[in-house]
């Protein structure tokens, strides 16, 4: 028999000093909570109501077990108003993980907007180049770049990311303008270090001829932060390969001017990564449809 049925149906015979009261309340009959009472009394091994015929009264015991249940029924209540919350409204803490690069260039401009909608939801942002294991990992939504081979995921398809190349008008004019990828020899390159630091870190992808090619590429200056690096394009240190959206404003000013524009590297597939949960919370399924719409 249910427990917290019997303390219930206890309980409001305590106030209500009748079972046919209580049998209402609770949609029973009065014998079914005679029943949950004597459940009680033997499941506790201890007698919690002296009862006549027309009166009934608490036993020394019944009167501290009757407080007790009331502290129970009361926590059970709020548990249940809690949960209810969290099923109605959007709250409680989102963490996630980006690469760094898109999470500057496309992502946290859309978390602001999305906690001014949401303010009750908190956003735990995890930026990182490497491989994450989001059920391992313990992550809501982790976005990736690239192919997707995460059986058991719900993979969405985002916006495709476009990696362009430029450099300050002032670098430009002091070194010229590289009108191939092979140029590139003879200038300053923008090196972006990722975590698993390898040669591929001074490699550049482009087009040429329909085909991908990967061009070896220096300089004297690099940096695991893609502002940094948007930055020192800016001051004139050298050109740059950064994503599309991230150095548009940069470029809208002159700031910056885009080169090798015959050359670009295939936009890379961008996608929103999530757990196939029936019972998704609010704040995740809330996030995922802000998400699509923004970047679909």
């Amino acid at each position: 028999m249910d427990l917290l049925r019997c303390m219930q149906a206890f309980v409001m015979s305590v106030k209500t000093g009748s079972f046919v009261a209580t049998s209402i309340s609770l949609n029973t009959s009065a014998q079914m909570v005679a029943k949950y009472i004597a459940y009680l009394e033997n499941h506790l091994g201890l007698k919690l109501l002296n009862r006549t015929t027309r009166s009934q009264s608490l036993t020394e015991f019944g009167q501290q077990y009757y407080h007790r249940c009331e502290l129970i029924l009361a926590e059970v209540k709020a548990s249940n108003a809690l949960a209810q919350q969290y099923i109605e409204e959007p709250t409680g803490t989102l963490r996630m993980s980006a690469p760094v690069s898109y999470a500057y260039s496309n992502l946290l401009p859309l978390l602001s907007r999305f906690m001014q909608l949401y303010p009750q939801v908190n956003v735990d942002l995890q930026l990182n180049d490497r491989y994450v294991d989001l059920t391992k990992e313990n992550y809501d939504i982790v976005f990736r770049i690239g192919a997707i081979n995460d059986s058991g995921l719900i993979a969405r398809k985002l916006k495709p990311y476009q990696m362009i190349f430029a450099a300050a008008p002032s670098y430009l004019t002091k070194y010229g303008i590289p009108s191939t990828p092979d140029e590139l020899k003879s200038h300053q390159c923008l090196i972006y270090q990722y975590a698993n630091r390898n040669n591929k870190d001074y490699l550049w992808p482009f087009t040429c001829n329909g085909q991908v090619i990967r061009q070896p590429i220096a300089g004297s200056f690099q940096s695991n932060n893609v502002s940094a690096l948007a930055s020192a394009a800016i001051e004139g240190l050298g050109i740059t390969m950064l994503p599309e959206i991230m150095l548009a404003q940069a470029i809208s000013q002159n700031q910056l001017i885009p080169i090798l524009q015959d050359f670009l590297p295939p936009a890379k597939e961008m996608h929103l990564l999530y757990s196939a949960d029936p019972h998704r919370l609010p704040k995740l399924t809330m996030f995922i449809e802000f998400i699509i719409d923004a970047l679909l």
